[in-house]
């Protein structure tokens, strides 16, 4: 497989990182003056500079500035940043139909967007897409589909999931910061222990626990934690993403599967960041061996374009009538284009096979480096989406916060953003076009930045 760049990307943005000013350089800091006075603060802005344009695998700033990027936009631009197939879709759509109204006129690319993935679906058994906006608004649309199909209103979400900052899915999130101030939450959704086995919420070790998390799912919360026997749908990431990139044990979706179809219970497989190649799978469900009910996906559906979807069994999704959910955008003209485009180039490209090679590369680097050093707790992923937990102590296993070894990265030209519910996780996430040479380019960044980090501490 040739792991070099592909030959669209712009020459300026091969050789990156290469900086030329300290960030915020001065076009940066004019432009973040003015954002600070009048847009909202409740972004979180991790990267003190303005982004200007992107290419490939390098974004770079107002002031020149070329910034290798680990984070794909948060898992969005898959086949690279700039991608020409997605920016001529773009423009020809734009030039013949912007808004296509979806809602109340048929539209040929929505058409030919679902038949797509209809096909690319989980044993091709997903036949039925509902478009909307964002990931967001394609878990509105199961909870909608779950409860309209079960006749009951109650779910199962775990600890550490994250499915969006609006109403059901705010309610379903885990980390107590997306949700301080903004409750009460509806009620009906219960919580239960996602198998995260570097901090074993039993303190159990794999394979000996024998998967008791889903136990306690199914012999506690479900007989004696709260539901009242009305569990409309479980929700699982097959790899947790804001949770900590946390690899789950194989096991852990069949279970799930099995538990579901016992109980008339459907499962939802929220892939909106492990889906579309990213894991070395087109969909992480299909490593798993299991079909899911109910899958949602958004983030690189789009391809940069604001896009999300559930892609449901016909026979869940047909009982909705027409009226039964609406979206003014979903299925706009723009975003079908854009996204029709993204995805073929995913798949069109092999993209989800170069995840795997340059995934297993970067897991073996970054497995010796966290041998060298002691802030380097776990190494943990499929493909391209790989966590590095970073901790006080191996030992102790203490959480590490790292919002300053964040800010050494950038500083050096490397773009990397967090996860994890204690804020100690690195994503190692880069679009999937990424070359070999900048992969280890940028796992070299990270190594100078886990020394320094570490040096800060002794």
């Amino acid at each position: 497989m040739d792991l070099t760049l592909p030959d669209w990307v712009a020459d300026w943005a091969r050789d990156a990182p290469k900086l030329i000013t300290p960030a915020p350089g001065p076009k940066s800091k004019e432009i973040i003056d003015k954002d600070r006075k009048y847009v909202s603060h409740a972004y979180d802005r991790l990267f003190q500079f303005t982004m200007k344009k992107a290419s490939g695998a390098s974004v770079m700033d107002a002031d020149g500035n070329v910034y290798l990027d680990f984070s794909a936009g948060i898992s969005v631009v898959n086949a690279g940043w700039s991608n020409p197939k997605v920016v001529e879709a773009i423009k020809e759509q734009a030039e013949n139909l912007i808004h296509s109204l979806a809602n109340d006129a048929y539209f040929d690319k929505e058409a030919e967007f679902a038949e797509l993935l209809a096909k690319i679906s989980p044993g091709g058994a997903l036949t039925s897409t509902f478009f909307g906006n964002s990931g967001a608004e394609g878990v509105e649309a199961a909870v909608k589909l779950s409860r309209y199909f079960t006749k009951k209103g109650e779910h199962i979400v775990f600890f550490g999931s994250y499915h969006g900052r609006v109403g059901n899915a705010l309610a379903m999130a885990s980390r107590v910061k997306y949700k301080v101030g903004h409750g009460p939450f509806p009620p009906g959704f219960f919580f239960t222990p996602y198998p995260y086995c570097y901090r074993c919420w039993f303190g159990q070790e794999y394979p000996s626990c024998n998967l008791l998390c889903v136990d306690f799912l199914e012999k506690g919360v479900l007989e004696f934690g709260g539901p009242s026997n009305d569990v409309a749908s479980v929700f699982a990431e097959p790899v947790q993403g804001e949770g900590g990139y946390i690899v789950p044990p194989k096991e852990f979706m069949p279970r799930l599967r099995k538990m579901c179809d016992e109980r008339g219970i459907l499962l939802v497989a929220d892939e909106v960041q492990s889906g579309l190649g990213r894991t070395g799978e087109i969909w992480e469900c299909n490593s798993t061996g299991i079909i899911p009910d109910i899958l949602i996906t958004g983030k690189a559906l789009g391809g940069g374009i604001p896009l999300g979807a559930i892609v449901a069994k016909a026979s869940i999704a047909d009982v909705w009538r027409p009226g039964s959910h609406s979206s003014t955008f979903g299925g706009n003209g723009i975003s079908m284009a854009a996204g029709l485009a993204h995805v073929n180039e995913i798949l069109d490209q092999k993209l989800a096979e170069r995840a795997r090679v340059l995934g297993a590369h970067a897991l073996k680097r970054l497995a010796e480096i966290g041998d060298k050093y002691e802030i380097i707790g776990d190494v943990r992923g499929k493909g391209l989406m790989i966590g590095v937990e970073i901790v006080k102590s191996k030992k102790t296993k203490e959480p590490l916060y790292v919002p300053q070894m964040q800010g050494i990265a950038w500083r050096k030209g490397l773009m990397m953003i967090t996860a994890g519910m204690m804020g100690n996780v690195f994503r190692i996430a880069p679009p999937l076009v990424i070359s070999l040479e900048q992969l280890d380019r940028g796992i070299d960044i990270f190594e100078e930045c886990t020394k320094e980090m570490q040096s800060k501490l002794v």
